[in-house]
This record gives structure tokens, C-alpha cells and sequence, in this order.
């Protein structure tokens, strides 16, 4: 019976307080592995699922079949179903270890980082890409042309924004100095001017929930040349290095969040599993075990969420965890529900995945016990199953909804749109969503997305006299797909300063303007001089300019006022929209724009007025 927990918590306040309390009790996946399974004969190191499909890469060159005879050859990567556990037939090959796998934002294509410098017999330098595959799919692997070079080992890949982030031990990518950090296009592979540094090892690397920062962990001292030992946070755009409060003294090995925390496993004086802060880096908790904690991944939603922890270790506090172990998200401490243990090598687990009602262990083991249970051999990857019902019900989608945003820039041409949406999955929530547009009732084409799992994206497009469609799918993460979801039709139409729609009052001059959207623009500087337009749509916006000369102006909407715009800026930029409006469905509106005459900046540009109906 277990009675007290006996952990190292650092809180908020305090340097090191040992706790004795008995963990809450949470939810757990099953005691024992599935069995059998697919298992390979050497490290598993990486692990990634999409569509039904789970992806190894490792150390191994064989990965015996889970009919438990059959034996493939699989030189450090293989794929394998999901739902049984048998190897499918994709088989890339590659000559030198698999360190790093990750899926692109559109689910497609598995990039691929390590030591190797061939795959399927083609030189790729430490980075490639395959195309994914399906559970049914016969392809022995598709090699695609994404081909950036690194000049040492790649352990860790991000998709985020069009781009793919690496960490290493590289100093060079492309032929660049990168040292240990670089980001590439995730379609063409070329460099991208992103360039923070690291002075020691990267070995993991993590987006924000929201894609807006990237944490970044490994043996490292400073990052781009500041102090920032072993775990930080980067500007996914900028590289610019962001505010991160606390650093442990031993290597970060492994990252993981839960939108509000992120959680690290490092090594040194034992192990550790850390919970900071997201915003700030700030110090939540720390509990401490006997060996590295290399890896760290979160399972469940709600009060039954927990850090799932694997590594070296044998124990965590007082109580006994060989390898393996679970904990709460939000004091730290172990959960006594869950036991099970690695057996057969002091070194145990390498990497885990945690997706949906599963989590994926890899490594050196050729087993796994339970207290009260029989030993089941499942060597070197085990798939244990959530104990809760298998979700088999596809998310609930609800939009798109398209929009103009505020603040954006319009092209010579194009008009920036937003489109965003929503859905829920009670079951093991969303992991992916795919966004198209087809335009006059055509084919649909698909949307980047910034991240797998964002609901908003932003596209661009020309005012037409014929609709543009929208629509979503959601699979959630037992791969159980949504229905294609559309919205309504978006008509696009731009009303240039010169139409006959525009109502004007006051004193406004026409000025030519080859940087303007439609060449020109009606200026004013008189308080209460105005222009209005009546149309029906769900979405409107004015385009106009801002600058160190113009001022504000008054927005009234249905002959209400809807807000006060302010044009001063210390630099000028034209074809921006200042203000933009939104309704959930179409109707009849009014918006009116009056010049307040602003003392000693007094300008007031209209370049154009968009509507979407």
C-alpha cells in the first residue's frame, strides 16, 4: 500500500522543500503493453504517429513482425500500423542512426533528422523527408526532394510557420554557419535568415501552443550569445531571445506543455522532471529521480491529465519506477495508480509519444512487469492504450468564418482574408486540421497552416464577381476524421475611392498615388468631413494610410459609433487596413468614417472600401 510520496519540489519561493503527501489520484493507461506487437531489434529513439500509422527510427536494422515469426529488414526507421501493431511496407533505409522525426502541419510528409548521410541509397546529409502513408498503403517510401544539409547530428525538428526548426550538434546547414540551430523552408529546404546560436548541444526543441515561441533545451550555456543555460525560448520569427526565469544545472534532454506549462526532463545528480511557467520560465516544480530523465510527454485532458517521464531512472522520490513513470501536471508528485516497469537494460527508455488514448515507448528494453501481473515481452517500442473506452468519434467542426484583419497590409492585387474556425472532440481531442478554398464552385486547394492544430489561418485573395468557398476538416488524435465542414460563400468586392457607392461630405482632394491599392486616395484634413458606404455582406474594412502626419478619425456603424481609429505613426505605410468590422451573418449595414481634424496631424486617407457578403 502506498502511503506518502517523498519528492523534491522547488517552488515558487523556495530553493528546495521535500514534500511527504500522498499523490492524487488520476487516470492511467493500462498496466501492461499490447502484445504482440511490432518490435525492433535495437534503440528506438524517435517516434512519431500520423494517419493511423506509427513511425519509428532508431538504432535497429530488423523489426520482427507482431504475428511474432516474421522478420523485416528496417534499417532505422519503419512504420507500423496503429491499430494491430504489424509493420507495413515503407522502408526508406537509412545508413546512420534516426535521431528526430516529426510531421508536417498538413500530415503529409515525415521530416526526418539524425546521422545518417544516405537514405534509400540518395545522399540526404542528416535531414530528409518522406512522404506519410496510409495503414493500407502498399509504398515501400516515397523520398521527396526536401534535401537541406547539416554537417553533424539533427535531434530535434519543429514545423511551425512554413518552416522546419532544427537543433543538433550541426555548426553548418546549407553550407551557413548554424551552430546547432537553423530553420529551413518545410517545402524547399532553403535556409531561412533565422539565426540564433547555441553554444553547446540542442536537444529538444518545442512550439508554443499558439506557435507565437519556441523552447529550446540541451547541454547549452548561452543562446544567442546571452545566458540562457540549458532551456530557453526563441522568437520563432525573429530568433530574438525571450524572457525565461529559471535554468537547471544538468543537460535538458526532452520538453513537453500543456498550454500553460512547459515540462523538461534533464540529467545530472540523478534526474529530473521540471515544470516551468510558459510565459515567463518561472519554476513551478521539480521532482527528482535516481537517473536522467530523457524523455517526457503529456497524456489526458482536464483533472486527468499527468507528465508521463521515461529514462534511466529506477526510482522517482521514495517510491520504485524502473524507467517509467507518472505524474501530476500540477504539484509534481507521483501518481501510485501506475507501475509498470522496462525490463532487460539498465538504460530503459529513450523516447515517448504521447497522442491521444496512447503512449509509445522506445528504447533499450526487451520487456515490461507489473506489480500483480506477469512479464510480457515487448522489446525496444510498446504501445500502451489509455484505460477510458476507444474514442471512435470524429470531432465536431463549427465555421469557417472569413473576415478581413485589422492592422494588415493590402497588396497591388490581393486583399489579406482571416479564416477561422473551431471544433470539439471529447474523446482524445484534435490533432490536425486541414483548411481549403475553392473559388466559384471549383477544386478545392489546400491552406498552410501555421501549426497542426491552429484555427485560424490567413490567406489572400482578388475581389470577383464569383464566390470563394471555405472549409475545414478536424481528425482528432485516434485519427478519426471530420466531414469536409464549409462556410458561407465569400463574394469579395473592393469599392475604390472613385465609385459612386461612396457617399461624401466635406472637403476631400483626390491624390494620385501609385503606392495606394488603387492608385490614388481622398484626403481630407477637416474635422467632420466624411464618407459612407451601404452594402450588404458580413464583413467590411476601410483601406487607408498611416504616417506621422495623419490622425483620427470616427467610425459609426448603423449610425452608431463602433470606435475611434488612430492614423499617427512614426513611420508611413500605405494600403493598410485600420479598421475592420464583422458580423456572424449577412445584412444590411452603414459604416461612416469621419475625420476628427486632429490638431497638428490632421490627415485622413481613404484608399478603398471591401465588403464580403
Amino acid at each position: 500500500m502506498f502511503t506518502r510520496v517523498a519528492a523534491t519540489l522547488i517552488p515558487i519561493a523556495l530553493a528546495v522543500c521535500a514534500l511527504a503527501a500522498a499523490a492524487p489520484a488520476l487516470a492511467v493507461p493500462t498496466a501492461a503493453p499490447v502484445s504482440p506487437w511490432a518490435q525492433p531489434n535495437g534503440r528506438v529513439v524517435a517516434i512519431a504517429r500520423v494517419g493511423g500509422v506509427v513511425y519509428i527510427g532508431g538504432q535497429f536494422t530488423q523489426v520482427l513482425d507482431s504475428d511474432g515469426t516474421t522478420v523485416l529488414p528496417r534499417n532505422h526507421l519503419a512504420a507500423i500500423s496503429a491499430a494491430d501493431g504489424h509493420v507495413l511496407p515503407w522502408n526508406p533505409g537509412a545508413n546512420g542512426t534516426v535521431r528526430a522525426l516529426s510531421v508536417s502541419t498538413d500530415g503529409r510528409t515525415i521530416y526526418i533528422g539524425g546521422a545518417f548521410t544516405t537514405l534509400g541509397g540518395v545522399a540526404r546529409q542528416r535531414l530528409a523527408a518522406e512522404a506519410a502513408v496510409s495503414p493500407t498503403s502498399s509504398s515501400t517510401g516515397t523520398l521527396l526532394g526536401w534535401a537541406p544539409r547539416a554537417d553533424d547530428g539533427v535531434s530535434a525538428l519543429v514545423p511551425l510557420n512554413g518552416r522546419v526548426y532544427l537543433g543538433g550538434a550541426f555548426l553548418r546547414v546549407n553550407g551557413s554557419g548554424r551552430p546547432r540551430l537553423a530553420a529551413v523552408n518545410a517545402v524547399t529546404g532553403a535556409l531561412a535568415a533565422w539565426k540564433p546560436r547555441a553554444d553547446g548541444v540542442v536537444n529538444a526543441l518545442l512550439a508554443s501552443p499558439n506557435g507565437s515561441r519556441l523552447f529550446v533545451g540541451g547541454s547549452f550555456k548561452r543562446l544567442d550569445g546571452t545566458a540562457a543555460a540549458r532551456i530557453g525560448a526563441l522568437n520563432p520569427t525573429s530568433g530574438k531571445l525571450l524572457r525565461w526565469a529559471s535554468h537547471p544545472k544538468g543537460r535538458v534532454w526532452s520538453l513537453a506543455e500543456n498550454a500553460s506549462m512547459v515540462f523538461a526532463g534533464d540529467g545530472g545528480g540523478g534526474g529530473h522532471v521540471r515544470a516551468f511557467t510558459m510565459s515567463t520560465g518561472r519554476l513551478r516544480w521539480t521532482n527528482s529521480s535516481d537517473g536522467d530523465v530523457v524523455t517526457v510527454g503529456i497524456l489526458g485532458r482536464g483533472s486527468a491529465q499527468r507528465v508521463i517521464a521515461g529514462g534511466h531512472f529506477n526510482k522517482f522520490g521514495s517510491y520504485t519506477r524502473p524507467k517509467v513513470a507518472a505524474l501530476s501536471p500540477t504539484t509534481g508528485l507521483v501518481d501510485p495508480t501506475w507501475s509498470p516497469y522496462a525490463t532487460g537494460s539498465i538504460l530503459g527508455v529513450h523516447d515517448l509519444l504521447t497522442y491521444g488514448q496512447h503512449t509509445y515507448f522506445g528504447g533499450d528494453f526487451t520487456g515490461w512487469a507489473h506489480t500483480g501481473a506477469g512479464p510480457v515481452a515487448q522489446a525496444h517500442l510498446a504501445d500502451f492504450p489509455s484505460a477510458d473506452p476507444v474514442d471512435t468519434t470524429p470531432p465536431v467542426v463549427h465555421g469557417p468564418t472569413v473576415r478581413f484583419p485589422a492592422g494588415a497590409s493590402v497588396g497591388t492585387r490581393l486583399v489579406p482574408l482571416s479564416v477561422g474556425w473551431s471544433a470539439g472532440d471529447a474523446g482524445s481531442g484534435v490533432c490536425r486540421y486541414l483548411l481549403q478554398r475553392d473559388y466559384n464552385a471549383g477544386a478545392y486547394s489546400p491552406i498552410a497552416l501555421r501549426y497542426a492544430t491552429a484555427t485560424s489561418a490567413t490567406t489572400s485573395a482578388s475581389p470577383a464577381a464569383r464566390p470563394y468557398g471555405f472549409r475545414v476538416q478536424a481528425t482528432d488524435c485516434s485519427d478519426n476524421a471530420s466531414a469536409d465542414v464549409a462556410g458561407p460563400a465569400a463574394l469579395l468586392a473592393a469599392y475604390q475611392n472613385s465609385s459612386r457607392l461612396i457617399r461624401w461630405s466635406g472637403s476631400w482632394t483626390g491624390v494620385r498615388m501609385p503606392l495606394a491599392y488603387g492608385g490614388s486616395v481622398r484626403r481630407t484634413r477637416r474635422a467632420g468631413a466624411s464618407a459612407s458606404l451601404r452594402f450588404t455582406g458580413h464583413a467590411f474594412a476601410w483601406v487607408g494610410s498611416l504616417g506621422p502626419g495623419y490622425g483620427s478619425a470616427r467610425i459609426t456603424i448603423d449610425g452608431r459609433t463602433a470606435g475611434i481609429v488612430h492614423l499617427h505613426a512614426a513611420t508611413t505605410r500605405r494600403r493598410v487596413i485600420p479598421f475592420a468590422k464583422s458580423w456572424p451573418a449577412n445584412g444590411t449595414h452603414t459604416v461612416r468614417i469621419v475625420a476628427l481634424g486632429t490638431a497638428g496631424h490632421p490627415l485622413v486617407d481613404l484608399d478603398a472600401l471591401l465588403t464580403i457578403r
